[in-house]
């Protein structure tokens, strides 16, 4: 049995997915994104929700490989620095939410998403 060693070029991929993927301390699979969680919009861009519902924004610091085995596909997902703005009801919060080092972030679904603004130089 010989030992097989991935191509160069596959290393290189993994590399590259890894750190699209974000933080290395924040690992989510599928359709989750982690957010640090900010108290002002992406570059003076303020969204509005017409059933006047607050709307929150976080910046995109891990996220899954964006596989939605329902569909059997990979959908895109917002890229890691991207402000993200998303809608939360009356009845709670929207999603998962953790501390660390006195910083909120958040575990949300790719389907909570209103709209990412991406970090200046992918727009």
């Amino acid at each position: 049995m010989s030992s097989h060693s991935p191509h160069p070029a596959a290393r290189r991929n993994d590399r590259n997915r890894k750190s699209e993927q974000g933080d290395p301390r924040f690992q989510v699979y599928g359709l989750n994104i982690v957010l640090y969680m900010t108290k002002e919009p992406a570059e003076e861009t303020t969204v509005h929700c017409p059933r006047a519902h607050p709307i929150q924004y976080g910046k995109v610091v891990s996220r899954g490989d964006g596989y939605d085995p329902q569909a059997n596909i990979f959908r895109e997902m917002p890229v890691v620095g991207s402000v993200v703005a998303f809608e939360e009801t009356p009845e709670g919060v929207e999603g998962h939410f953790f501390f660390r080092d006195g910083d909120e972030y958040r575990i949300l679904h790719l389907d909570a998403v209103n709209i990412a603004f991406p970090p200046e130089g992918l727009s």
